[in-house]
């Protein structure tokens, strides 16, 4: 741009300030203040309202020791499907979705955001990533297996329900005994002591 242009520019942007200027000194100093605290109203009470409306969370992490079970829980949760053996996750598996058992139900079903969150020692720290969105926290123990982990599944346990997220929102968690119904299964009730004990 020439200067010619440049000079133009300022000449119009002083002459819109002025009728700015002019327009405002005709509204009456009443009306004005009235505006500007409407607009200072307006501005605090949507404020307020973002700080104190929480964001429903609707997503519940599925978490335990390396071959718990979580896996097999979150497919069977997804679709039903009777998965048989190990398998070993290394990455979340994650989804939404309405429970396989409430797709036969009539009326308003709400999905599911449902993590599977695996269970190797060196992957925990990525757990701090979904516990913000947490509605409920299910902690999986192998019943059968039970008494070898029991020091890693209590640890482990005590590090989830001290995270600073958890306390803060008072997540709930469910303590859940996966393979109950073998015969060398530990009861859900020896489980809890256990765990106690080792906290």
């Amino acid at each position: 741009m020439d200067k010619e242009k440049i000079e133009e520019l300022k000449i119009q942007m002083h002459k819109r300030l002025n009728e700015a200027q002019e327009f405002i000194q005709q509204v009456p100093p009443i009306q004005l203040y009235a505006a500007i605290g409407v607009v200072l109203f307006t501005t605090f009470l949507f404020t307020i309202i973002r700080l104190f409306k929480r964001k429903s969370a609707n997503t519940v992490v599925l978490t335990g020791l390396s071959g718990s079970g979580k896996t097999v829980l979150f497919y069977q949760l997804r679709d039903g499907s009777p998965h048989q053996g190990t398998v070993t996750s290394m990455e979340p598996n994650e989804g939404t979705f309405v429970l396989h058992s409430e797709t036969t139900k009539k009326g308003k079903v709400k999905p599911v955001h449902l993590v599977d969150f695996p269970g190797h020692s060196r992957l925990r720290t990525k757990l701090d990533d979904f516990l913000p969105q947490a509605a409920a926290i299910i902690f999986v123990v192998d019943a059968v297996e039970f008494l070898p982990n029991c020091r890693a599944a209590s640890e482990f346990l005590y590090d989830i329900l001290t995270k600073a997220n958890v306390v803060k929102k008072k997540i709930p968690l469910l303590l859940l005994c996966n393979k109950v119904d073998k015969i060398t299964a530990h009861t859900k009730d020896f489980i809890r002591k256990q765990l106690e004990k080792e906290m």
